[in-house]
């Protein structure tokens, strides 16, 4: 069963309405998931074939997924800045989605791929609570993530990476850099898969199997 809802996100630019989808599984959802999109600049919006992918099997596990637009994306409202103002969006989505289903921080994760990990990784960074945090192909490459990592690193949420070996936008030097600075646990929550890179095509059910895994 899924519904569109309307999230209103607090932006300090002004409030803004975000176009998601809830998906629940049947019966009561035993835990849930943010799920963030890629960039828009690659096409990226909620209805990505992987998040799609990641939903379906996550709602058959038992999993309420949330899917939301970054503001000026789809039918949201606002602009999309780039990374500024994003992660206000996913700490709102997250709040929609405990207050949807009732279930509390330690039972709800927050995953996002490409653009989308690095805004979950900022949305912890700036308080976010969650039971996990997943970022799947984290664009380090594009962005600079050294100012970061001290922020980052201070979150008490759990970090796990998936990566292509042959990514080309988080390739596994910058990403092995990036968690070892980080923590000896973050360097242990990476798993690579081979023969793919940064779109994971045809990977998008080993992807999906590994997040149920990692999710409580």
């Amino acid at each position: 069963m899924s519904e569109t809802l309307t999230i209103t996100s607090g932006r300090p630019s002004g409030a803004v309405e975000l176009e998601a989808v809830l998906a629940l599984p049947e019966g009561e959802a035993s835990s849930g998931i943010v799920l963030c999109h890629p960039h828009p600049a690659g096409g990226g919006e909620m209805d990505v074939g992987l998040l799609r992918v990641i939903e379906r099997r996550l709602v058959e596990a038992g999993f309420a997924v949330l899917r939301f637009n970054f503001a000026g994306i789809g039918r949201s409202t606002g602009y999309f800045s780039d990374g500024v103002e994003e992660p206000l969006d996913v700490a709102a989505a997250m709040e929609t989605l405990r207050s949807e289903t009732g279930l509390g921080p330690a039972k709800v994760g927050v995953c996002g791929w490409s653009f989308g990990a690095w805004m979950a990784l900022l949305a912890i960074a700036d308080g976010l609570e969650a039971a996990e945090c997943i970022a799947i192909a984290p664009p380090l490459m594009l962005y600079d993530w050294r100012p970061q990592v001290e922020r980052i690193g201070a979150s008490p949420v759990t970090r796990h990476y998936i990566v292509g070996a042959n990514d080309q936008f988080c390739p596994l030097d910058f990403l092995q850099a990036f968690t070892a600075a980080l923590s000896p646990q973050d360097a242990e929550n990476m798993t690579v898969l081979p023969a793919t890179d940064h779109y994971l095509f045809g990977r998008e059910d080993a992807v999906a199997a590994l997040v149920a895994e990692i999710l409580p």
